[in-house]
């Protein structure tokens, strides 16, 4: 996560304030957001309505970045972690229903986004997670390099529980992470902090291997449905525009798709499919489309319920996006 406040200010619809070696980000936009998160192939796909308005504070200390992260609108994320570094989440406010590659997580929950090769992470209405991601080779002392490298080839569940008391000391190690980078704590605090943090993830982890609470993973072919549900939807010429059509193309019943969907993220599919068309069409206005083609080619014909359907979504009709990243774009 690491962050130059040079490419910060370049970034459109971003207010940016540096100090130091710490970064605060505001966002209206959820691409902008992801692209946040430095050589990540990351994708944020908005399902709730409305204006989105996020923000995020980075810091660096030594080969650990820590990057606080506020949404205010149901998000799924979909990515992967470069090699090499370990990437972890802890909840500091998670209020509603939140999945991690299918398991039920909450505020209590560490998110561990490098434990598989491509996660998917569905976040409610509104969370502040505090995203920490740890570069073996960066770190400060031999001894902290060893320790990292040890707990990089852990096995890690996506989702592993904490006691409260140990999610707090968590939460606070990493407040404090991001107030000493302001304050330029000297070497010495730094090495502690990174050191603080390797501990207390393998503290998590050695107990949650013993925890037999641990939440279950969806069925297989539940997963397995709404992956191919997501593969159709991510090119136009494949994307079905109704479910009725995307039963036709996987060859189930309406049934089996709701209920897959409600086991895996506790969505409506109806919704789903409308919310991710949306998006691509916002996505190929940024990239420089007419509204009449990237509708069409997302499949609203009706110019007219298109319109407000999208002023619902995101808060402004598809001819105030396209002014106004004209605007930003001079």
């Amino acid at each position: 996560m690491r962050t130059d406040s040079r490419l910060l200010a370049d970034q459109p619809e971003r207010a940016v304030q540096a100090m130091r070696s710490v970064a605060f980000c505001a966002f209206t936009d959820v691409d902008e957001q992801a692209r946040i998160f430095s050589g990540w192939d990351l994708d944020y796909t908005q399902i709730s309505r409305g204006a989105f308005s996020g923000s995020s504070s980075i810091a660096s200390i030594g080969g650990v970045r820590v990057l606080v992260e506020h949404l205010d609108k149901v998000i799924l994320q979909r990515g992967s972690v470069p090699a090499g570094r370990i990437a972890i989440a802890v909840p500091l406010e998670l209020d509603g229903h939140a999945r991690m590659c299918g398991h039920a997580s909450g505020r209590d929950s560490l998110h561990v986004f490098s434990s598989v090769e491509e996660f998917e992470f569905f976040s409610p209405d509104h969370h502040v997670l505090a995203n920490v991601e740890i570069h073996v080779d960066e770190i400060d002392s031999d001894a902290l390099r060893v320790f990292a490298g040890s707990l990089a080839k852990t096995d890690m569940a996506p989702v592993v529980p904490m006691s409260e008391a140990t999610a707090q000391r968590f939460r606070d190690v990493l407040r404090h992470a991001l107030s000493i980078t302001v304050t330029q704590t000297g070497r010495e605090r730094a090495m502690a902090l990174q050191g603080a943090v390797l501990s207390l993830l393998s503290e998590v982890l050695e107990h949650g291997a013993r925890d037999q609470t641990r939440s279950v993973a969806p069925h297989a072919s539940h997963a397995a449905l709404v992956a191919a549900t997501q593969r159709c939807l991510e090119v136009a010429e494949t994307c079905p525009l109704s479910i009725a059509e995307l039963c036709g193309q996987l060859g189930v019943s309406r049934r089996t798709i709701q209920y897959a969907f409600q086991h895996v993220l506790d969505l409506n599919p109806v919704a789903y499919l409308r919310a991710v068309r949306l998006n691509h069409v916002r996505r190929a206005l940024r990239s420089g489309d007419s509204v009449t083609a990237a509708a069409t080619k997302w499949g609203f014909l009706h110019l007219g319920s298109f319109a407000q359907d999208y002023r619902t979504m995101f808060g402004e009709l598809p001819s105030e996006t396209v002014r106004r990243c004209r605007r930003a774009s001079v």
